[in-house]
């Protein structure tokens, strides 16, 4: 067998068969409950009468867990999964043979982790303009609108519009009954730009007046999220009631001491802070990104099937997830899902790869997580979720959540180890 998997062959000598027998049946004589006698006191060869397929059953699990513990003490194994039993038999002399097929973790050799060579970027400067384009759209949600007096509708107004969209004849929304919006609507708001809405639909309000209605046809795209529309024209009827005009308060002390208790000077500090902190964060995302796949283009490794496997459903249950809370319909994930599968597996196998990769490292390296450290990284998600610190660590204690996450803790270290040594040109 390839890869990490392998079949583990063993013998189990006909006396020791015979003392696991026994043990067996005195542990089953312990709870046997047989007429005329007490629990635990019927004789033993009646026991073995009674229950001899169910000791057989034990027997042979008791067997294969001591043949399998010797395997691997003696082999020094790393199994990564549960064997699975492809032969267990007791042979005419009363020997016990078995064949094992066992998955064990990858060997390879550890690279260097020192001089890996990756891109040399710096965080992109937050500028005078960044922050004002912040300080702006903290006023969006303090605007108010006017109506405007009955003109043509031109790029930038807020149009409220009445439609109700066709297709080949039919109403849109026959057709695709989960299309909402798309398919009719009452006084929806639209703002006029471009790309907003469906594709070519705005455009074709430019000119209109309030009162007036136009009919508007729309090519669906090919990735259109309702597959029964993709590559369709869809024809619409859309009334004009009103335009709309947005107005901004305008962010000074007054705006920013009523609505954030501060001077604008310190909101505009604060917004600083966070937009740099923010673009650091992505910075070191991406020099994690490039430091971890140096790492991988150097090794080169099997990977267990069971983990793989394992990872791979991890990662489509969490790309469907993601499709759906952006309103891709189930119809559009069954359409793709060749494609969700094999992004899935290509992204599975590097994590299992990398996982194996820095394990190793850390312990070449001597890294290792201190419970100050966990305690850290508790307060922070705590206070990042409300909760009380205390409670919020008996919650991950008692839901066994604190091993995973001082795994997580000793990744991100070992990755800031690399960081730190990288070769950056």
């Amino acid at each position: 067998m390839g890869g990490c998997r392998r079949r583990l062959k063993g013998e189990i000598p006909a006396d020791q068969v015979r003392l696991t027998e026994e043990k067996v049946t005195l542990s089953f004589q312990k709870s046997a409950r047989l007429p005329g006698f007490r629990p635990g006191h019927a004789p033993l060869e009646m026991v073995r009468r009674r229950y001899a397929p169910d000791i057989q059953t034990e027997l042979k699990d008791s067997l294969l867990r001591e043949g399998l513990r010797h395997a691997v003490e003696k082999e020094k194994l790393h199994l990564v999964d549960d064997p699975a039993v492809e032969e267990a038999n007791f042979e005419k002399d009363k020997k016990f043979k078995f064949i094992l097929r066992v998955d064990l973790a990858p060997e390879f050799k550890v690279p260097v982790a020192k001089g890996l060579k990756i891109p040399k970027k710096s965080p992109e400067p937050v500028t005078e303009a960044d922050v004002k384009s912040s300080l702006d759209r903290l006023a969006e949600p303090h605007a108010h609108f006017d109506t405007l007096e009955p003109r043509p509708a031109q790029e930038g107004d807020y149009a409220v519009l009445d439609f109700q969209g066709t297709c080949g004849g039919k109403k849109i929304l026959e057709i695709a009954p989960q299309a909402g919006q798309v398919g009719e609507a009452k006084k929806l708001w639209v703002l006029l730009k471009p790309d907003a809405f469906l594709p070519g639909f705005v455009p074709a309000l430019y000119g209109m007046k309030p009162g007036e209605t136009r009919q508007v046809d729309v090519k669906f795209p090919a990735d259109f999220p309702h597959a029964t529309l993709q590559n369709q024209t869809g024809s619409y009827e859309v009334t004009l009631v009103e335009l709309k005009e947005r107005h901004l308060p305008a962010v000074d002390d007054a705006f920013c001491q009523e609505n954030y208790k501060m001077p604008k000077a310190e909101l505009e500090a604060r917004l600083r802070e966070d937009l740099t902190a923010s673009r650091n964060s992505a910075h070191r995302n991406e020099e994690s990104r490039a430091v971890t796949q140096a790492l991988l283009s150097s090794t080169k490794m099997d990977v267990p099937e069971p983990l793989l496997d394992e990872e791979r459903r991890r990662l489509v249950a969490r790309l469907v997830e993601e499709n759906q809370r952006r309103g891709v319909s189930n119809e559009e994930l069954i359409k793709h899902k060749d494609d969700i599968l094999k992004t899935a597996g290509q992204n599975a196998e590097e994590n299992v790869k990398l996982s194996f990769l820095l394990r190793r490292i850390a312990e070449t390296e001597g890294l290792q997580v201190e419970e100050q450290e966990i305690v850290q990284e508790i307060a922070i998600l705590a206070a990042q979720s409300g909760q009380d610190p205390r409670l919020f660590a008996k919650r991950l204690q008692k839901s066994n959540v604190l091993p995973s996450l001082a795994d997580t803790l000793l990744r991100r270290k070992t990755v800031d180890f690399l960081l730190q040594h990288a070769v950056r040109g």
